[in-house]
């Protein structure tokens, strides 16, 4: 399908260069990229960077994917005046504006941009490697909550301890099956408006750990182990166990023997592990480092075995209510309730942790390191998709396997003290998380989509809508937009708010806003994302370039600060109050994972044909956010963009070119 825009009056392209006009020499160089980067092309609704992913094409054989280019050195800086200039005041604008005329000038950024762009060319991917680095594996930070996020499935109906492991041993089957899809090069390959991604993601989420370490993590790939584990990891009560799911010739185990082997670990798990070591991957990474290498020396066996392990299970127990939210089963997925419910029963460094609570709630809490969003929600896609069809195999030819073998840690006190330690902090930031689960049944897709615009586009709008609603400010808001249409592409930010987005939403504000001026302007802030997100898909984003820059410059010289990146206006624009990601997906499986910043909101979206879903944050401790305000006020901005649409000629015909 495909976006119809007009063009803009020359008035309205001038108004992103407005306040742009004291610059000088800078003027003549970044003004003109500011005009073209308006000019209104034909695209794709299915080109954006959050399209629903096709893959009914053909099978993934080796891929020829290009390189990731470096943008232009004087575009990124165009566009990084675009976007200071709505959070900044004018005084300080001016200032930025002499900040990057100097950035543009200075000959050691000028050879930074030149190393930059060699490295583009040497390197399967120049940005991926930093980018693990810098975003993952050197941050200091708890995983729970701002880093792995969680995502739930539609409830189960089974009833019991038998209906629970019945449940989980048909998820485990189904969770290997896809591996043996992967192995086997039967995924078909991903595809966003005709243009294949990059499937390399895929074979990093199986058996693969965030192990810690002092200052930077290691991430070990079970890819690189030379031989695929056999096991996976089970947990009940905050018990650990190392159970075979294949027999001893590598012959994967059927349903009912995968269900047997689950029985075999119910009576030596009954009680509640007093000290769960398992626990402390909650914390800190330097605190759970040093209790790390400290128990793989009394406990080396065990701890390879969770390393190797294809995945963990969890055999979560429940808080009493047989029928719990939405919103509690969210939180169970980011972080598992604390260490009075199900957090004993996590391992956070790994990739993929599926849980299955006894009350039928169920979902995947997953370490972020190794993939993006969506190879994640292909996988819990086709999970659900073989309970659909009941396409579990219930023989096997399987024989001889191993039983389960529970994981005995040699603690010592400061173990248990730290294992205490870290169950406090766990459950302060799990009781200080605010999650509402929004299922925004009265459209989905398809009314942006009848108007001509994109539904990412609109639905990002509505954001930005309700924050200025709610906080009279403008929200600086993160999406992600992905970069795998290049070999090892990882993700780029899709940046609001813009001069569009601001006029539209102060508009809408008004106490009596004028449709038909109000159909105008949305349409406009539409397309002005939409250019921009396919600008970040192709490589041409600000902000991994700056970053690329940045880090450069502190191998080059450790002590040198580069005016720009170390200035008010760029500080300004990484503190996030939206941090947002739409994940689409054919089943109802919502994502979700908290706010970047102490007064900001997290929202994950899925958009599907006639309702949207959305997971939002925020932070109880905070005076200033709330996220049940947030989703009233969402749903008041996406009802009266329904009104605009459905009261003036948006509704009525699609614009012609």
């Amino acid at each position: 399908m495909t976006v119809y825009s007009t063009p803009r009056g020359a008035a309205t392209a001038l108004t992103a260069c407005r306040r742009l006009s004291a610059m000088g020499r800078l003027e003549l160089q970044l003004a003109p990229l500011l005009l073209n980067s308006n000019k209104r092309r034909r695209l794709s609704l299915n080109s954006t960077v959050n399209a629903v992913i096709d893959n009914s094409d053909r099978e993934n054989k080796t891929q020829n994917l290009p390189r990731q280019g470096v943008p232009p050195l004087a575009q990124t800086v165009a566009q990084f005046l675009r976007f200071s200039s709505i959070l900044q005041p004018e005084s300080d604008f001016q200032e930025t504006i002499q900040i990057a005329r100097e950035f543009l000038e200075n000959k050691q950024i000028l050879a930074l941009q030149r190393k930059l762009e060699n490295r583009s060319k040497t390197m399967s991917n120049w940005l991926t490697p930093w980018w693990l680095d810098y975003a993952y594996l050197m941050s200091r930070t708890p995983l729970p909550i701002v880093t792995s996020p969680g995502v739930t499935f539609p409830k189960f109906n089974f009833t019991g301890l038998q209906g629970q492991l019945e449940c989980a041993a048909k998820m485990i089957h189904a969770v290997l099956k896809y591996h043996h899809n992967i192995l086997d090069g039967k995924l078909k390959e991903d595809k966003a408006g005709g243009v294949p991604l990059d499937m390399s993601q895929y074979q990093l989420i199986y058996g693969t750990t965030r192990i810690p370490k002092h200052g930077k993590d290691e991430i070990r790939y079970g890819k690189d182990a030379g031989k695929w584990a056999q096991h996976i990891i089970v947990v009940r009560n905050g018990h650990s166990f190392h159970v075979p799911v294949y027999d001893t010739t590598g012959v994967p185990l059927s349903v009912p023997q995968i269900q047997s082997q689950l029985h075999k670990i119910i009576a030596e798990s009954e009680s509640v592990n007093a000290f769960p070591i398992n626990i402390c991957s909650s914390d800190d990474r330097d605190k759970w480092a040093q209790v790390y290498d400290r128990i793989k020396k009394n406990n080396c066996q065990s701890i390879s075995s969770v390393e190797n392990a294809l995945f963990v299970v969890a055999l979560d127990r429940t808080d009493g209510r047989s029928s719990p939210s939405t919103a509690d089963n969210m939180g169970q997925a980011i972080h598992g309730g604390g260490s009075g419910q199900n957090t004993i029963n996590r391992w956070f460094d790994k990739t993929l942790q599926l849980y299955v609570n006894i009350n039928g709630s169920a979902g995947l809490t997953y370490e972020h390191t190794p993939a993006e969003g969506p190879p994640l929600a292909m996988l819990l896609d086709y999970v659900c998709d073989q309970f659909d069809q009941e396409a579990f195999n219930t023989t096997s030819n399987a024989s001889a396997f191993d039983s389960p073998s529970k994981l005995n840690f040699q603690l010592t006190n400061d173990d248990r003290n730290a294992i205490i330690e870290a169950s406090n902090r766990i459950d302060k930031a799990a009781a200080n998380l605010e999650i509402v689960s929004l299922g925004f049944d009265h459209y989905g897709k398809n009314v942006p989509k009848a108007a001509g615009l994109s539904p990412d586009s609109f639905i990002q709008l509505a954001m930005q809508l309700a924050y200025y609603k709610l906080h009279n400010s403008f929200a600086c808001t993160y999406e992600t937009g992905t970069l795998r249409k290049f070999a090892e592409g990882r993700t780029d930010t899709i940046r609001l708010p813009n001069e569009d987005s601001a006029e539209f939403v102060q508009m809408a504000s008004s106490r009596r806003p004028d449709f038909s001026k109000l159909a105008k302007y949305l349409r406009e802030a539409v397309h002005e994302h939409k250019d921009y997100s396919k600008m970040v898909m192709n490589g041409n984003g600000i902000d991994r370039h700056l970053l690329g820059l940045k880090i450069l410059a502190k191998l080059d010289e450790p002590n040198s600060t580069l005016r720009l990146l170390s200035s008010p206006a760029y500080n300004r624009l990484l503190q996030f109050q939206l941090s947002t990601s739409q994940v689409p997906t054919r089943h109802v499986l919502p994502m979700g994972y908290g706010p970047a910043e102490v007064d900001g909101y997290g929202c994950c979206y899925n958009p599907q044909e006639t309702r949207i879903f959305f997971s939002i944050t925020a932070f109880k401790s905070s005076s200033i956010s709330s996220a049940l305000r947030f989703s009233k006020e969402l749903q008041n901005s996406l009802h009266l963009m329904r009104d605009i649409i459905d009261q003036t000629s948006m509704g009525k015909t699609k614009p012609k070119l």
